[in-house]
This record gives structure tokens, C-alpha cells and sequence, in this order.
């Protein structure tokens, strides 16, 4: 069996199973698959997965609360990190600033002087990941004041300079399965089968 069958057969996998996901964060939720789908629909020419990957990604924005932490792997900037991404890679055609000006508001919520976290996945760079990839689409960053990003990156000195991007796939875990052992195993893209889509694409 070819890579791209086998490819075929965890996007078939994740159409069944991802709606019934309970985390719906970057790493490991329905967020991490939406990305993952749109990417190999692109990819592929596959309209119907398309079509499905934009029915997950308002699920994802419809169970969206401001009990979520921040960070890439399980909060909201991860939400607004693979946002952007398939904005930039031309996936989804929308206003960045009217999308996620909830998602940025909830993220401000959170004083960043006071957060001690200053790790990519969870912490301070992952919120700075997130920001300098909204950055680097050109268009106009509206939904972060100026203060907020000012005490983000003055926080995180000690750490990043907060211009700096890192590849996603560079911070994600591979799985601990083969590619062809992907029933009942993790759906998302940190140590589960959408890590292959997103390998196959991106690498």
C-alpha cells in the first residue's frame, strides 16, 4: 500500500471519529484536525473534506470559553495560530481581525506579566508564535493593543524576542504508532494520525 493510500485511510478515519472529539485545541483536538484535512483537501483536490473540515471548524469556534488556557497546545492561541495558517496558505478566505477578535480578547484576559509559563507549547513563545504569524501575513494586526504586546514580549526577553517563527512541525511529537496502526489510536496532530497528514504536506 502506498503513502497516499495510507493517507487516505486516516482522513477517512478522522470524517468518522474527530465530530465526536472533546478537545478542541490545536495539539490534540478537533482544531489540530481541522488544519490537517483543509491542508490535504488542498493538496489532493478533495472538495467534500473541505467542505467537512469548515463544518469541524465551527464546531471548534462554537465551543470556545474563557476557562481556556492560552497556549498552542490545548488554548486559544493555538486556535489562532492554525487560523491564521490556513489564511495564509490561502485555505480560508475571511477578515483575521473580525474572526479572532474574540479569541485575541480572551487571550488578553490573561496578564502576561504575570504568567511564569515561557514555554513554546503552553507558555509566553507559544503566545509569541501565534502573534508573529498574524504579523507575517501583511495584514493589519487590530485585536492586540499595542500595551498588551509591549508587556508579552517584555515578560518573555529572557526567552525570545517574539519575531521569531518555529515550525510547527518541529514542536509537534510523532506518534508512537506506525502510520498503518492508526485505529483507536489519538486523532490529533501531536502523537496521533493527523501528525501523518500534516508530514506529508508540510515536510
Amino acid at each position: 500500500m502506498t503513502i497516499n493510500e495510507h493517507l487516505r485511510k486516516i482522513v477517512d478515519y478522522q470524517l468518522l471519529y474527530s465530530p465526536y472529539m472533546r478537545d478542541i485545541g490545536l495539539f490534540h483536538g478537533k482544531m489540530g484536525v481541522v488544519m490537517a484535512l483543509y491542508m490535504y483537501s488542498a493538496k489532493y483536490h478533495d472538495e467534500l473534506i473541505s467542505e467537512f473540515a469548515w463544518d469541524l471548524f465551527q464546531q471548534v469556534y462554537d465551543g470556545i470559553t474563557s476557562s481556556m488556557s492560552v497556549g498552542l497546545e490545548y488554548g486559544l492561541a493555538g486556535i489562532g495560530y492554525s487560523t491564521t495558517m490556513l489564511y495564509k496558505r490561502g485555505l480560508v478566505d475571511c477578515d483575521l481581525n473580525y474572526v479572532l477578535v474574540d479569541v485575541d480578547s480572551k487571550i488578553m484576559e490573561h496578564d502576561p506579566r504575570r504568567m511564569k509559563d515561557l514555554s513554546i507549547r503552553s507558555g509566553i513563545r507559544g503566545l509569541q508564535q501565534y502573534i508573529a504569524l498574524r504579523k507575517s501575513t501583511g495584514e493589519q494586526l487590530e485585536t492586540f493593543d499595542t500595551r498588551y504586546l509591549s508587556e508579552l514580549y517584555t515578560t518573555a526577553v529572557p526567552v525570545d524576542s517574539g519575531n521569531q517563527q518555529t515550525d510547527i512541525m518541529s514542536i509537534l511529537n510523532v506518534p508512537a504508532f506506525s502510520i498503518e496502526e492508526y485505529v483507536d489510536k489519538p486523532l490529533g496532530i501531536d502523537e496521533g494520525s493527523a501528525y501523518y497528514i500534516l508530514k506529508d504536506i508540510l515536510t
